[in-house]
């Protein structure tokens, strides 16, 4: 055994090597470049591009939001009419219907135009009866916004409106009086009597060889007879056709 320290004697590894050969290289490592990054875009651009996706979406939700209430939508709300149009606000209506059970209208200018043509028929009855004395059945008197709790006006209701004014005066022209029924107002003679808005009334008349208030009040009872006497007179009564003033 040589005298050679114990750890020389572990550990150690002898390499054999022939004689005239170099020792073995370790193999080079040969390394691939990564590829180049492409170039990132200036800021500038990130951000212009961020904002333009924020508004289209914005403008997307919108568009659906329209979709949704589109017209033809049927609502109970404020932002749609009966006729399906989206903001409209909703027309001032009364139904109204006429003698025939058709539909009259009832909107502001089914009103105008009932108005136009009760001046019509006022400008005729000033004609073929200008006030001069004679006495006349009085068979209607309303002012626009009248109300009646006895009678109810075209529109199902007791007020009456411009078109249920004539609606209701066309049915008594169409009744028994026929063609001697007229219409003036009540500015077209004795004190011109107005309503607590300043309207002068539409009255609808029947004229008659009438002598006097009696005469006229026997008349009525008999085209009235189904009307109870204390009811009578809010159909029919006695006028007095003085000049106005």
């Amino acid at each position: 055994m040589s005298g050679a320290p114990w750890w020389e004697e572990f550990g150690t590894t002898t390499v054999s090597s022939t004689p005239g050969t170099a020792p073995p290289t370790a193999p080079e490592v040969v390394r691939t470049p990564a590829p180049p990054r492409p170039p990132r875009p200036p800021r500038g651009l990130q951000v212009t591009a961020a904002v333009l996706a924020v508004v289209l979406l914005g403008m997307l939700g919108v568009l659906a939001a329209r979709s949704s209430t589109s017209p033809g939508t049927t609502s109970d709300g404020a932002g749609t009419s009966a006729q399906g149009t989206p903001g409209a606000p909703p027309a001032l209506t009364t139904a109204v219907t006429g003698p025939s059970g058709t539909a009259t209208g009832g909107t502001a200018a089914a009103d105008a135009a009932a108005t136009a043509e009760l001046e019509e028929l006022r400008a005729r009855g000033l004609a073929d009866h200008p006030p001069r004395g004679q006495w006349a059945a009085q068979l209607s008197a309303k002012s626009v916004g009248t109300t009646d709790p006895v009678q109810t006006a075209a529109n199902g209701s007791s007020t009456f409106y411009a078109t249920d004014i004539l609606a209701q005066s066309r049915e008594i022209a169409s009744g028994a009086a026929g063609g001697d029924v007229f219409v003036l107002r009540t500015t077209d003679f004795g004190d011109g009597l107005v309503d607590a808005r300043g309207n002068a009334y539409w009255v609808t008349l029947a004229a008659g060889p009438f002598a006097d208030a009696d005469d006229v009040r026997t008349w009525c009872a008999s085209m009235f007879a189904s009307t109870p006497a204390d009811q009578r007179a809010n159909v029919c009564m006695p006028k007095h056709l003085t000049p106005p003033g």
